[in-house]
């Protein structure tokens, strides 16, 4: 046996972390580093909530956006001090908060209420349900669900238009102010993207959901807006508002293709981006309004998450048939009901395959709701809160 050398004091100092003193212990600090994907997704979309802010209009204030973001900061440092007893610079969550508070509304919030407090224990409760499942419900060491998709998917859900709703899918009608937008968010896209690989998986979305929402337009849905008296939206308009939505293309470049949630394999990537293009193409042809819509395209991301396991394994065998590679010997295959058996007996797997198929379940009826057509319409008002 030998023994390494011993490290240089430069070494050493290069290698070892910050520390603090709590309770009379040393606990390592973890700092961001510039390299990260997540400041630069983070810096992306606080850079388009601060246009909306100043610019575009958007119907949100300052404590709302702040008590968001510092609850889930907060919450990711003590939990993970509680776990691993590090303190950590909590980018996850710190991106899961102006996620959430970039995309969610709630009713009687102006433009211009610099200072609002209303309805903050709504965004409270969106960040609760974007970190929960984050820590409880998670299989190989991982969340399965994208934390702020599920938190926004569920309070607009359960909480319902009446009370709240998402940023509209239409921003302003094409000018400075829009293409500066389109810059931040396209130029944001292939900044985080291309480090993450994910480039792929984006475009494949966009070209099924392109197409399958032409589609529609052509045989002649429509769907209700508030921001559009005129009546319903529909035949190229309905095409450009929802396929060319800058909500839409956000939630492509920026949900869908977080690496902690997606698929791991390329061919997985592509069955995932697939998918969730035609869960969310089929939910939103029942749909007539937006903000069934908006939670049709969020829904179906609850659902392909829950379901990215098989979609790995699918897509790693047909990556091992393109290549040729033999595969690995199995055990006899185990009927399907007695796998179903053994998952529900999970309960973490249990609740993810609930989440899983209640969310798209529960968006598809919302096309039958009477109520959101006339909110839509503006024969009836939100509730303000």
């Amino acid at each position: 046996m030998t023994t390494a050398p011993p490290l240089a004091p430069v070494e050493v100092a290069a290698k070892k972390r910050p520390e603090v003193t709590i309770r009379g212990k040393q606990v390592p600090v973890i700092l961001p580093k510039w390299s990260d994907p997540r400041l630069k997704l983070s810096a992306t979309i606080w850079a388009i909530t601060f246009l909306g802010l100043f610019v575009l209009h958007f119907q949100v204030s300052i404590p709302q956006i702040a008590v968001t973001v510092l609850l889930c900061g907060v919450t990711e440092v003590v939990m993970t001090y509680r776990r691993d007893h590090v303190l950590v610079w909590p980018a996850s969550s710190l991106q899961t908060g102006i996620s959430v508070a970039f995309i969610f509304r709630v009713a009687g919030t102006e433009h211009g209420d610099w200072w609002s407090l209303r309805g903050i224990w709504l965004f409270v409760l969106v960040a609760a349900l974007s970190l929960i499942p984050k820590y409880v419900l998670r299989h190989n060491n991982r969340h399965i669900f994208n934390p702020s998709n599920i938190g926004l998917a569920w309070v607009l859900l359960l909480i319902g238009p009446s009370h709240v709703f998402s940023e509209h899918l239409w921003w302003d009608p094409l000018g400075w102010r829009m293409i500066l937008a389109m810059a931040v968010i396209f130029g944001g896209a292939f900044w985080v993207l291309r480090q993450v690989k994910m480039i792929p998986l984006a475009l494949t979305f966009l070209a099924t959901f392109f197409a399958l929402i032409a589609l529609f337009a052509l045989f002649g849905r429509t769907y209700y807006a508030t921001w559009h008296p005129q009546g319903p939206v529909g035949g190229s308009f309905y095409w450009m508002t929802i396929a060319m939505s800058p909500e839409l293309l956000i939630f492509v470049f920026f949900m869908i293709t977080d690496p902690q949630t997606a698929p791991k394999s390329f061919e997985g990537r592509l069955i995932y981006a697939v998918a969730t293009a035609t869960m969310a193409a089929l939910l939103i042809l029942v749909q007539s309004t937006e903000f069934g819509i908006k939670v049709a395209i969020l829904s179906s991301l609850v659902a392909t998450c829950a379901a990215v396991p098989l979609i790995d394994s699918l897509g790693r065998r047909i990556h091992d048939r393109r290549m040729g590679t033999a595969a690995p010997v199995r055990a006899p295959a185990v009927p399907f009901g007695r796998r179903l058996v053994t998952t529900l007996r999970n309960p973490v797997l249990a609740a993810v395959l609930i989440i899983g198929i209640a969310a798209p379940v529960n968006t598809a009826l919302l096309g039958r709701d009477k109520k959101i057509q006339l909110i839509e319409r503006g024969l009836t008002t939100r509730k303000v809160q």
